[in-house]
Parts: structure tokens; C-alpha cells; sequence
């Protein structure tokens, strides 16, 4: 490795702990909720899709181990908040919903993470926020 190399690696890794600590990735439960980061963003995505998600494709989109993803849907489905309804098109194939529950807890997810961003962003001047913008889209760029 390159001592360019090792220097981007170091930058990136740096970038990703600020960002984890900058979201609060270690404090346990996601936004004060009383969900783990794993079980909110399942909540967030399934309520972003209302045409339900296969649990596989859902997995996979973020990058969760397959059993792993299974005692996440197992618990939020004993919790009230998600239902497993067969597809339409493949009735071997059942979709995650939002229970009417699910989905107001979504929203809070949704509310609170506004609320995150907002407060974490704060100080950012409208220059910085478009600068920061440029860059994001580079990651996405690269990352998709």
C-alpha cells in the first residue's frame, strides 16, 4: 500500500468513527427510542416502501446478515409493530408492512432524526451545507 493509500484509509476511517459518534451509533438505543440502530432503520425502510419488502431484498439493501435479519423482523413483529403478508405476484413470498403502529413509530424515527440532523448541522453556515451536499454526493457516487 501506497503511503497515499494508507493516508486516504486513514482519512475515511477517521470520517466514518466522527460520523458514527456524530449520530450517536454507540449510545445503545437509536434517537432515544427503545430500538437498537438495526431495528430502527428496519422500521424506517419498511415504512418508506408501501409496497412491503421481501425480507431477503431487505437484508441484503442493508448490508444485514440473513439470521440476523430474521430475530430483528421476529421481535418487531412480536412487538406489534410489523406484519409478513403474502405477495400478490408469489404467494411463497411474504412482505413486511407496517402494523398502524409500526408506522407511527416510523414517523418518530422519521421526526427524530430530522431533529438529529438538524441539531448536528446547526452551526453550518449555507455555504458549508451546499460544500457538504457536493461531497455526499461524491460518496453516493461511489458507494451506489
Amino acid at each position: 500500500m501506497s503511503g497515499d493509500d494508507a493516508a486516504f484509509l486513514h482519512e475515511m476511517r477517521e470520517f466514518s468513527r466522527l460520523y458514527a459518534r456524530r449520530i450517536g451509533v454507540f449510545r445503545g438505543r437509536a434517537l432515544g427510542l427503545d430500538y437498537s440502530l438495526p431495528e430502527a432503520r428496519v422500521i424506517e425502510e419498511v415504512g418508506r416502501r408501501p409496497g412491503g419488502w421481501v425480507a431477503i431484498e431487505l437484508a441484503q439493501y442493508l448490508g444485514m446478515d440473513r439470521s440476523y435479519m430474521t430475530r430483528v423482523l421476529n421481535g418487531l413483529e412480536r412487538k406489534g409493530l410489523l406484519r409478513r403478508a403474502p405477495s400478490p405476484d408469489d404467494a411463497r413470498k411474504k412482505l413486511l408492512h407496517l402494523t398502524e403502529a409500526g408506522s407511527s413509530e416510523a414517523a418518530e424515527i422519521e421526526r427524530r432524526s430530522d431533529e438529529q440532523m438538524r441539531a448536528a448541522l446547526g452551526p453550518v453556515t449555507a455555504a458549508q451545507k451546499r460544500e457538504l451536499l457536493r461531497a455526499v454526493a461524491v460518496l453516493e457516487k461511489y458507494w451506489s
